[in-house]
């Protein structure tokens, strides 16, 4: 049996890291990919709006569908930092998880609603605001203020 040196182990590290790094250049590719579609909807979205000038339903599904792009996008840029740092940015997912809820409020039929979905809701998009602003970036030092 061959002895596993040192050497060896970090070769297999090495390896190893490889790995991760790849995945997300594969997601990085499939969000830029998505992202497209997503802003060819939007436009589609507004022809349609304007061809059959229903402006009250068109609006709301083209909001719906440029909140979608902002999410990939948010997306998109935690991936290209993490292969840039090697750190999540988790301020970027959490002002795409504000934007979801946004998305979902937008399009849910409030009237449908009960008090305590409106409970829920509004303690998710207080934690989310909270979060946000606690991991805000220090505008003169550039550092995290946490």
């Amino acid at each position: 049996m061959p002895e596993f040196t040192e050497e060896r182990a970090n070769q297999l590290v090495n390896i190893f890291s490889i790995i991760p790094v790849v995945i997300y250049i594969g997601v990085a590719i499939l969000l830029s990919i998505v992202a497209i579609m997503s802003l060819a909807e939007s436009f589609i979205e507004i022809v349609f709006m304007i061809s059959t000038m229903q402006w009250e339903n068109g609006i709301i599904k083209v909001i719906y569908s440029i909140l979608f792009t902002i999410i990939i996008i948010e997306l998109f840029e935690t991936v290209t930092v993490y292969l840039k740092t090697k750190k999540v940015p988790v301020r970027a997912l959490l002002i795409a998880a504000l934007t979801a809820l946004i998305r979902h409020l937008i399009v849910e039929n409030l009237s449908d609603t009960e008090i305590f979905d409106y409970l829920g809701i509004s303690i998710v998009m207080a934690v989310l605001i909270a979060g946000i602003f606690l991991l805000k970036d220090d505008v003169h030092t550039g550092n995290l203020r946490i």
